[in-house]
């Protein structure tokens, strides 16, 4: 009873259902893996030894288990695999899948010993952290020791170890120093002064692993199982060892792939061979791929080179590994697929009439076709004629012949004329309708024969005539009333828009040549052309159509278009036309960044501007209206980019200024409006001070803006300073009546306040008070002094200096 129960065919089931117990939960792990270790032991069956072996592999290689429930385990399992491995005639299936469970929890080990706490050990089978890294030191010789005599299974195993333990004891990145927990684990986490692990025992242990890694390439081994696993784990060391990355480098450009080419080439050398060449080509060329601009790219890119040509020399000569095609059938056709015919050896025949020369013509070269034989003799044609039938395939020849005789067929067959009946046709289908049938008609003695007369009648109206074709002209469409117009425009001018949005802007104007007044608008295929033309088609294309209304109903021209009166010609910017759905995009267009497309809302107003000067040259009126689309679409413009504006918007204020064609007083009051802000008071007076300078025409009228800011001190208070030193340069007149305003305002104050005085001296306080205001009126300096106003002193000394001394 008892060895049935231990018996392998009664615990394997038992062993599988707790496996899939874990596969389902990996909560499970942490108790099935201590419980299954005494069944799995030394002692048990090698089936269920081996089945042990590789559960403990796939615990610790599969992603569902965390690394911190992983960190445990390998506590309980280290001592196990160590038994595994000192076992002496243990088996290979077994031994390989411990193997493989020590490479993946290497990491978790070393990570345990660095980080964990002495209570955390003492918890488990192993006593301490010493325990453990001896232990697993002992598991780390045994499997070096198998590296050079296991089976190759096993030594596959054992170069994937060594790797973990080389990319364990290099010294990796450190990815966030305040969170140690998230780098990765190398000996860079270990603690310099710690009592287990000597850093520099460490790295020399791994840099004498690597160079028996690498050794593989430097004596050529002649086992691609064991060069391919090398190169895949060498592949990992130097994407993230990138320390030890050169050294694996150089030595894979040491080894040579293709050196079995060198012996007597078997089936099975040339398997390997190639087998081994792909895999080094595909390793170095992820290499430059991951860093093309390596030190080493340059030496792997002429190894590749280098490569290629030995591959290319080897396996030259070769022939195919494919399986040949299988023999064809006697008769050319394939007894499972048939051959299709190739494509026709011979031209057709071009439509007819046909000549005698395009029926025998087997060719479509030009020049045979337009060869005169005419010019040959006829001693040299039959000397020709002898060589080429001579020398001429037979199965060519018939085939050509063949070819002919089926156009000579063809065309008498297509010039037969079509037998005709001689009794007319029933129907239109020479068919009797079962309908006409009469059961009880009596022929008698009447004949079926046809006459001919009648026959011929018969064919005549089954002829159809021909139809002479004349010329084809599509119908007019509709007309479209005028809502459907005004879709279908809106629907243009937006799509004109999106294709002005998607192109780029145009290119600079020092690089662009200047074209002046020889500009074509949509000249070239960018942004400026498109709005250029947009412009036009909004100001130009219906300038005068809009003058244009019908006679009313009942009078002499009824239906008639005639142009409204020169009175009448006031431009409604608001109607619902064409040219204004094209302004109120306009509008919206430039609003949406109008710092970089304010050289478009200049553009648009300078065609606004040409255009309302022709309109009003055209109608003879005197001046223009102030409804004109230049006046109503520049207030609006500034109406709406004035509240955006800021004080370092004072240059894009200033080109707006100076580079629209005409500025009249509604503009400045706009202007004006930005000094009641004290933030923007010093970009107000800057465009006032251009327009003053570089715009003469407007220049009273910018003058008179600016004295009334500076009268009005209430409201602009900020901008009073700044005001009057412009109009102490350009109109100092003002502040000098001024000055004299104030200083009769003074002396009346005073005068009030002295009322008492006044009335006691009687009339000399009377006859001073006029020789004040004279004196003051007269400008006085000694009897009535002036404020000292900056610019208004030197003013009048230079107007002084100027006037001529009188004699005497």
């Amino acid at each position: 009873m008892a060895q049935a129960s231990t018996s392998p065919a009664d615990i394997l089931p038992q062993l599988e259902a707790a496996r899939k117990l874990v596969l389902g939960d990996a909560h499970f792990y942490s108790q099935i893996v201590p419980g299954i270790l005494p069944i799995v032991g030394s002692t048990a069956a090698v089936e269920v030894r081996r089945w042990g072996a590789e559960f403990l592999a796939e615990t610790f290689a599969t992603p569902a288990l965390a690394d911190v429930q992983k960190e445990e385990i390998c506590l309980d399992v280290v001592t196990f695999i160590r038994g595994i491995l000192e076992s002496p005639a243990e088996d290979v299936i077994v031994v390989r899948s411990a193997i493989q469970a020590v490479a993946s929890f290497y990491t978790l080990l070393f990570r345990a010993i660095v980080t964990r706490s002495d209570d955390f050990f003492t918890k488990k089978a192993i006593s301490s952290k010493a325990n453990a890294w001896q232990t697993m030191t002992a598991i780390k010789s045994n499997i070096f020791k198998r590296m050079d005599s296991a089976p190759t299974s096993v030594r596959v195993c054992a170069i994937k170890f060594v790797q973990k333990v080389v990319q364990v004891q290099t010294p990796g990145g450190i990815a966030d120093p305040r969170r140690p927990e998230k780098n990765e684990t190398s000996i860079t986490i270990v603690p310099r002064n710690d009592r287990i692990l000597s850093i520099p025992i460490l790295e020399a242990e791994a840099s004498g692993l690597l160079d028996r890694l690498l050794n593989v390439f430097q004596e050529n081994s002649s086992d691609p199982i064991l060069v391919d696993a090398t190169l895949n784990c060498t592949s990992i060391l130097i994407r993230s060892r990138s320390a030890i990355a050169n050294k694996i480098i150089t030595a894979i450009l040491n080894f040579n792939p293709l050196k079995l080419a060198n012996s007597p080439m078997t089936l099975r050398s040339k398997v390997i061979a190639r087998s081994l060449e792909r895999t080094t080509r595909a390793l170095l060329k992820n290499i430059n791929k991951n860093n093309p601009n390596g030190v080493l790219a340059p030496k792997i890119d002429a190894y590749l080179v280098r490569l290629n040509q030995s591959r290319a020399a080897v396996f030259a000569d070769s022939q195919s590994l494919k399986r040949p095609a299988p023999p064809e059938a006697p008769d050319g056709l394939a007894t499972k697929r048939a051959r299709l015919d190739g494509a026709p050896r011979f031209p057709p025949m071009p439509p007819p009439p046909n000549s005698f020369a395009q029926l025998f013509t087997l060719t479509e070269d030009a020049a045979f076709m337009n060869f005169d034989v005419q010019i040959l003799t006829e001693e040299m044609v039959r000397m020709i004629t002898h060589l080429t039938l001579h020398h001429l395939d037979p199965d060519a020849l018939n085939e050509a012949i063949g070819a002919v005789r089926e156009r000579y067929a063809y065309l008498q067959k297509i010039q037969q004329p079509t037998p005709l009946p001689d009794i007319p046709m029933a129907g239109p289908t020479g068919v009797d309708d079962e309908d006409d049938y009469d059961p009880e008609y009596d022929p008698g003695d009447h004949t079926v024969d046809a006459p001919a007369a009648v026959t011929a009648q018969t064919l005549h109206g089954l002829v159809q005539p021909d139809i002479t074709l004349g010329p084809f002209e599509l119908p007019k469409p509709p007309p479209l009333s005028e809502l459907e117009t005004a879709q279908l425009a809106k629907q243009t001018v937006d799509r004109i828009f999106g294709q002005v949005a998607s192109l780029d802007m145009a290119p600079p104007a020092s690089l662009r040549q200047r074209l002046g007044l020889n500009r074509l608008a949509a000249s070239t295929n960018d942004r400026d052309a498109w709005v250029t033309m947009l412009t036009r088609l909004a100001t130009r294309a219906p300038c005068g159509l809009d003058d244009l209304v019908k006679a009313e109903m009942g009078a002499e021209d009824d239906g008639r278009v005639v142009k409204r009166e020169p009175a009448a010609l006031q431009p409604d910017v608001d109607s619902p036309s064409l040219a204004n759905g094209i302004r109120q995009t306009l509008y919206l267009y430039v609003l949406e960044d109008f710092r970089s497309r304010l050289p478009i809302a200049i553009s648009w107003l300078n065609e606004e501007w040409y255009n309302d000067r022709l309109r009003v040259k055209e109608s003879g009126a005197a001046a223009a209206s102030n409804q004109t689309p230049y006046r109503v679409w520049t207030l609006r413009l500034l109406d709406a980019l004035l509240p955006y504006l800021d004080a370092r918007d004072n240059r894009l204020l200033i080109r707006f200024l100076s580079e629209i064609p005409a500025i009249h007083s509604d503009v400045l009051e706009r202007i004006k409006s930005l000094a009641k802000d004290p933030e923007r008071v010093n970009m107000c007076i800057m465009a006032l001070q251009y327009l003053i300078l570089l715009r003469p025409p407007v220049r009273e009228l910018v003058i008179d803006t600016v004295e009334n800011i500076w009268r009005d001190k209430e409201e602009y208070e900020e901008a009073n300073a700044a005001a009057r030193k412009v109009l102490s340069k350009w109109r100092p007149s003002s502040l000098e009546q001024n000055v004299k305003v104030e200083g009769l305002e003074e002396i009346e104050s005073r005068n009030r306040e002295d009322g008492s005085g006044e009335a006691s001296n009687g009339t000399d306080g009377a006859v001073k008070k006029d020789m004040g205001i004279n004196r003051l009126l007269n400008g006085d300096a000694h009897e009535a002094k002036m404020p000292n106003i900056p610019g208004v002193a030197d003013h009048r000394m230079k107007a002084a200096a100027q006037t001529p001394m009188a004699d005497g």
